[in-house]
C-alpha cells in the first residue's frame, strides 16, 4: 500500500465527514447527506488507489465491488452503500425534483442515516488499513 496516497485521501475524507456533521448540526440536511456520500467515496477511493487500483466514478456500491474478493463485505455495508448512492445527485441539484429544492426533501433522519453509513464505511476502510491491507 502506498501510505502517502492513503493518508492524502484519509485526511480529506475525515475533513469531509466532519464538515457533514457540522452541516447536520446546522440543520443543512441536504448538504450533510451529500457530504456523507463524498466522505465514503473518498475513504474507498483512497484505499483502492493507494493499493494500485485506479478507479473512477462515484457509486459507493461500485467502489465496494472493486475491492479484492478476499475482502468480506457485509450486508449492512452493502445497504449503506445503496443508501448513500441514493443521495449523491438529488441532494444537491434542484432539477432532480419536479418542484422545490433539495433542502425541502431532506430531514434529520435522512442526514443521520447518511452520516451513520459514512462512518460505517470509514471504520470498515480504516480497519482494512490497520490490518495491513
Amino acid at each position: 500500500m502506498k501510505q502517502h496516497e492513503w493518508q492524502r485521501y484519509q485526511k480529506q475524507a475525515r475533513h469531509t465527514l466532519a464538515s457533514a456533521q457540522r452541516d447536520y448540526e446546522a440543520q443543512d440536511f441536504d448538504w450533510a447527506c451529500f457530504k456523507a456520500h463524498q466522505a465514503a467515496e473518498l475513504f474507498l477511493k483512497g484505499w483502492l488507489r493507494s493499493s494500485d487500483c485506479f478507479v473512477t466514478g462515484h457509486s459507493i456500491q461500485r467502489l465496494l465491488a472493486q475491492l479484492p474478493a478476499s475482502v468480506s463485505i457485509s450486508e449492512g455495508l452493502q445497504k449503506c452503500a445503496h443508501e448513500l448512492d441514493k443521495v449523491y445527485i438529488p441532494s444537491r441539484y434542484s432539477d432532480a425534483y419536479s418542484e422545490g429544492a433539495p433542502m425541502d426533501f431532506y430531514d434529520a433522519e435522512n442526514a443521520r442515516m447518511s452520516l451513520d453509513c459514512a462512518s460505517t464505511i470509514a471504520n470498515f476502510v480504516e480497519g482494512l488499513v490497520a490490518n495491513g491491507g
